[in-house]
């Protein structure tokens, strides 16, 4: 039970990766709050979590509405009294050859891969300060590190996603707050579904594809740091492979 007592906002919380967090947090004792855009997601993995003794609150919010995040968080605060772990999960993944991407494309990434953890981090972050710790995982990716031809937005989007991590964790630290970035390398999730089924030259390059609950051990590594004396700034990769 490494997370006992700890409260613990996982977006993206519906399905795939986020889903498994929420799941395997919950498994070690963590009062797990989970949030998505589709309730149906959320109704699921309420009754999963539920089914096995759990503690689990399922808020539907919309990152890219900094408004709803607030709400999202203000009802985590009213049920438990404290955030101890923020998980930013919520992502997409659009494919699309740079010239052919458009400005609404990468704006709706934006929205949602950055933006959206920027207004969970500003909402979570004074009550972690409050607190006197905290500990923020963002689940990034190899593809902010080394580009790939066809997902140009989102290699940008993660990049972009590392770089933040890091500088909140420069911000923080003395707060006792930590802050990470996990890369959980290919995982075979719905939202990337069309790459590892149908594009064989990244299939053919890539690090072997795994099941989102082989994500959970790193997740919980993360998690269960200290965060007076924790790792922090870092960038914690599980893929088999150097490449994207």
């Amino acid at each position: 039970m490494q997370l006992k007592d700890k409260v613990a906002l996982i977006t993206g919380g519906g399905r795939g990766i986020g889903r498994a967090i929420a799941i395997g947090y919950a498994a070690e004792g963590a009062k797990v709050v989970i949030t998505a855009r589709s309730q149906d997601q959320l109704d699921e993995v309420t009754d999963v979590i539920s089914a096995q003794n759990g503690d689990v609150l399922a808020v539907q919010a919309d990152i890219r509405n900094r408004a709803e995040v607030e709400h999202l968080v203000q009802q985590t605060v009213e049920k438990y009294g404290q955030i101890d772990i923020l998980v930013n999960n919520a992502g997409i993944n659009p494919r699309g050859f740079f010239l052919d991407t458009t400005d609404e494309e990468w704006d709706e990434v934006w929205k949602i891969n950055v933006m959206g953890v920027v207004h969970c981090c500003r909402a979570v972050l004074p009550i972690m300060q409050q607190q006197g710790s905290g500990n923020i995982i963002n689940i990034g990716s190899g593809m902010g590190q080394v580009g790939h031809a066809n997902l140009s937005i989102y290699c940008a989007s993660k990049a972009a996603l590392h770089g933040l991590t890091q500088a909140i964790a420069e911000e923080v630290w003395e707060d006792g707050i930590i802050a990470n970035v996990l890369i959980p390398g290919p995982v075979k999730t719905e939202l990337s579904r069309p790459v590892w089924e149908g594009d064989k030259i990244f299939r053919a390059q890539s690090d072997p594809w795994k099941e989102p609950d082989k994500v959970v051990a790193s997740a919980l590594f993360l998690a269960a740091q200290p965060t007076d004396s924790g790792m922090t700034g870092q960038i914690l990769s599980i893929m088999r492979r150097n490449s994207p």
